[in-house]
């Protein structure tokens, strides 16, 4: 079988089921578990901790993208084995803030649950595939139980070697499709894009959790007036991402092939992790933005809000330059600007940092809305 009769089976037009969205919400919370992560200990280490937890987090949820994709199995064994996962992740999200301290082996126990339930899957249905997938997965399947079980083996030790295991994990995980190859691995362009089309909607929904979290005094008119600019910056993230939805799925379907898992494999698994963080970066800046609207933001809490905005945007940049090669220089300067801002910021009232950026951010959607720049296969901006 060529590549192209291989890309073509089984990936024609599909769409996310309720199983998916169902699965999703474990995940929810185990982001916003991250972000919790970061708000009680606002510190470099703290913020290291916590994006450690979201490469971990975030890879379990890639892999069972994957998982989904490649197989049609719409049978009540397939959703019993997906809901026991969710089962596992859910146990693993409650760990998650004391993941680096007296939660660690109940959180590695139970994200290890949640690898070897999908590891185990992939290879028991690769079993009865084409040759080439049964290869692939089996050729994948060791470095994808190794990672956790260093996370596990973190758990019996103390810092800083237990923050170097987790980092030898999140090496293995990431590093092992790119060393070993997706040869084999089909890809349905519609069900790929749609599926990371919900996580950044569910990453801008902790925006929102974290905004109105943070309002516990309405009766202050700055504390309604930084709410609002949230949503009003918040809508400026999702014009930008899914202004460009259709041409990204043109992409995918314009490949074939190991190119077309290469592409998803880049575009998608990788490259939406900054784009993702990014807004739980800036969450975590936001919330610090509405409790304490009047006052300046502190170092750490500015350097979430607009080091998050510029991390979206240039995360943004990457995945359009993946998927086709263009650099959009309007998002490009949206980036670099939201991350120059930093210095003003420590000197205005949070209420003024989340304005000025707000400002940036529909300064260029307006540009955009007006000069409609070509990216890909489509015009920017047709948010849907």
């Amino acid at each position: 079988m060529n590549d192209d009769e291989n890309s073509n089976q089984h990936t024609g037009p599909r769409s996310e089921g309720n199983l998916e969205l169902f699965f999703d919400l474990v995940f929810a919370f185990a982001m916003s578990q991250v972000t919790q992560l970061m708000l009680h200990d606002l510190s470099p280490t703290g913020f290291g901790r916590a994006a450690l937890a979201l490469l971990a987090v975030w890879w379990a949820w890639v892999g069972y993208t994957w998982l989904i994709n490649t197989f049609d199995t719409a049978n009540v064994w397939h959703q019993a084995v997906v809901i026991a996962a969710m089962a596992a992740m859910l146990v693993a999200a409650s760990a998650l803030p004391a993941a680096f301290a007296s939660g660690a082996l109940v959180f590695a126990i139970a994200l290890l649950v949640v690898r070897l339930i999908h590891v185990l899957k992939f290879v028991a249905l690769s079993a009865h595939d084409d040759a080439e997938l049964r290869q692939g997965t089996l050729r994948l399947a060791p470095a994808f139980v190794a990672a956790p079980a260093c996370i596990v083996a973190a758990a019996f030790v103390h810092t800083p070697v237990r923050e170097l295991l987790w980092i030898a994990a999140a090496v293995i995980d990431y590093g092992a499709p790119a060393v070993l190859g997706l040869g084999g691995f089909r890809v349905s362009p519609s069900y790929f894009v749609s599926r990371h089309g919900s996580i950044i909607i569910i990453a801008l929904g902790e925006v929102i959790v974290e905004l109105g979290a943070a309002a516990k005094d309405l009766s202050r008119l700055e504390v309604i007036a930084a709410l609002v600019v949230g949503v009003a910056i918040m809508a400026t993230f999702w014009w930008t991402y899914f202004g460009l939805t259709a041409g990204a799925q043109q992409r995918l379907e314009q490949a074939t092939g190991t190119e077309r898992a290469d592409l998803a494999r880049d575009a998608y698994s990788y490259l939406h992790l900054p784009l993702v963080a990014g807004i739980m970066l800036f969450a975590v800046g936001a919330h610090a933005t509405v409790e304490h609207a009047t006052a300046p933001l502190p170092l750490l809490s500015a350097i979430a809000l607009a080091g998050g905005m510029a991390l979206f945007y240039l995360g943004d940049v990457a995945y359009r330059w993946r998927d086709h090669r263009q650099v959009p220089v309007d998002r490009t300067v949206t980036g670099v600007a939201a991350a120059a801002t930093l210095p003003a910021l420590l000197h205005m009232p949070a209420i003024g940092a989340l304005v000025l950026l707000t400002g940036i951010g529909v300064c260029r959607l307006v540009w955009e809305l007006w000069r409609r720049p070509r990216i890909g296969p489509v015009v920017a901006g047709q948010a849907r």
